[in-house]
C-alpha cells in the first residue's frame, strides 16, 4: 500500500516537471536563437490615438472660424493672417486648438470650444512662445 503511495506521487512529480520543462521561458531558449533575435531591429508599432484626445485636423470652415474669433478677440484690432496647424477634440461638441499668425507674424495658439449647435466659445488665446514653454 506504501509502494502504491510512492508510484503515485512519482507520476505526479513527473508529470508536473514534463509540464514546467515545456513551459520554459524564453531566457532558457538556445543560444543560437537568441543572437539571432538580437541582431535584429525591433519594430515598432504607431502610437494610435486614444478616443476623446486630440488628433490633427484640416483647415476646415469650422477651424477657421474659431481662428476667426480669437484673433477677434485680441485687443489692437488684428486680423488673421495664417493658420499654422488645427487639432480638434471630440467631446459634447468639438474643440479646436489652431495655432495661427497674426498680419504683424506674432503667432498664437487658441483653443475654441464649438457646441452641438454649433456656437462658439473661446476657451484661451495665447502668445505661441508661451504654450511651446508648456509642451518642451
Amino acid at each position: 500500500m506504501e509502494l502504491d503511495m510512492y508510484k503515485k506521487l512519482f507520476v505526479i512529480t513527473t508529470g508536473a516537471l514534463a509540464l514546467m520543462a515545456c513551459s520554459s521561458s524564453p531566457e532558457t531558449k538556445n543560444t543560437a536563437e537568441t543572437s539571432t533575435a538580437s541582431t535584429q531591429e525591433a519594430v515598432c508599432e504607431p502610437v494610435k490615438a486614444m478616443p476623446g484626445s486630440w488628433q490633427q485636423a484640416d483647415i476646415t470652415p469650422e477651424a477657421k472660424q474659431a481662428a476667426v474669433l480669437a484673433t477677434a478677440s485680441m485687443e489692437g484690432g488684428y486680423s488673421l493672417k495664417e493658420i499654422q496647424s488645427v487639432q480638434q477634440q471630440v467631446v459634447a461638441g468639438m474643440n479646436y486648438k489652431v495655432n495661427f499668425t497674426i498680419e504683424d507674424g506674432d503667432a498664437y495658439s487658441t483653443i475654441v470650444f464649438r457646441n452641438l449647435k454649433g456656437e462658439y466659445k473661446l476657451v484661451s488665446v495665447q502668445p505661441q512662445i508661451l504654450v511651446d514653454e508648456c509642451n518642451p
